[in-house]
Formats: C-alpha cells, sequence, structure tokens
C-alpha cells in the first residue's frame, strides 16, 4: 500500500546515528523503515526545518571524524534528494512559490506554535503537522486516500499525525 511519510528530526538523528542523539536498536529500526520505503515507493518528505535542527546537532558531535562521517552523509542525502527525491523529497523545494506562501504562514504557525508550546511541540514540530495535513488534504484531493504518518520518537508529535503509524519506536 502506498504511503505519504514526513520525518522528524528524532528519525533523521537515529537514521544517521548521531551520538547522544540517537541509539543502536533505533538507528537499526530507522535504517530498515527508509529502506521499506524507497523499496515500496512510498512518498517521503522532510520539512527543510527539519534539516536545519538535524544540522544544529551534527554541529554538536565532538569527535571530529564521527561529526565528518555524520556529516558527509547527511550531505549525500541531501543532495540525492535534490537529484533523485531520494531518500526524500525537501519541502518546500527550490520552487519560491512556496517558500514564500511558508513565509506567509508563519505568524499563523507562530499562533499555533504558542498554544501548543505546553504540549511539549516546538515550532518545527507544528510545521511538521501543518505539513502533514496539507499532503493529506493534497492527496487526497487527488483521489489517493494514501495513509499520511509522521515517523518521530516524540509521542506527542506522533499523535497528531493524520494517520496513525503503529512502530515500537516511531
Amino acid at each position: 500500500m502506498a504511503r505519504v511519510i514526513i520525518l522528524d528530526t528524532s528519525f533523521l538523528l537515529e537514521l544517521l546515528a548521531v551520538p547522544q542523539d540517537s541509539t543502536l536498536i533505533k538507528t537499526t529500526a530507522a535504517k530498515e523503515l527508509i529502506a521499506d520505503a524507497i523499496e515500496n515507493n512510498y512518498d517521503v518528505f522532510c520539512p527543510l526545518s527539519v534539516l536545519y535542527e538535524v544540522a544544529n546537532h551534527i554541529v554538536d558531535i565532538k569527535h571530529q571524524l564521527i561529526q565528518r562521517q555524520i556529516a558527509d552523509t547527511f550531505k549525500e542525502m541531501v543532495d540525492g534528494s535534490f537529484s533523485d527525491n531520494i531518500p526524500f523529497t525537501i519541502i518546500p523545494g527550490g520552487n519560491y512559490s512556496p517558500v514564500f506562501k511558508e513565509l506567509s504562514e508563519l505568524p499563523e504557525l507562530c499562533r499555533v506554535y504558542q498554544v501548543s508550546i505546553r504540549q511539549g511541540l516546538g515550532l518545527t514540530d507544528c510545521t511538521i503537522i501543518d505539513v502533514a495535513n496539507s499532503l493529506k488534504r493534497n492527496y487526497t484531493d487527488r483521489k489517493k486516500a494514501w495513509p499520511t504518518h509522521i515517523w518521530t520518537t516524540h509521542a506527542a508529535l506522533r499523535a497528531m499525525a493524520p494517520d496513525a503509524f503503529v512502530h515500537q519506536y516511531f
């Protein structure tokens, strides 16, 4: 069955095995999930704000060699996203219209963020929720009733996904 997946920072930290932010068992699970998503041609999206957060975590890695290896893997992932949309599609993309649209929606997103802050949802989380709901509507409008999931370790964020994804970690 086709699926729409939105990636959260916590998932990418596990996928990249970022020290202090990942565990071996979750890293293994994340690699299996992303391989399954690619094999089954799921539509996988990663908000640009998530990539910024992941990059900030990579900067905090103390061991220089590990930091360089993870940074190289991260760069390869981003490069692959621009050339082949593998392992994910970055949204908004390089088209200026969606970027301007996202910027114009920032005040409303900040209002939602203020309401959600007590639930432990940050601004990037609110962006992910907004993206998930927008993609769900878009696919439904195109007569593609595909389940739309958020892959995250963050329970409060996972609860806001348009469709439930049952997984031990994500």
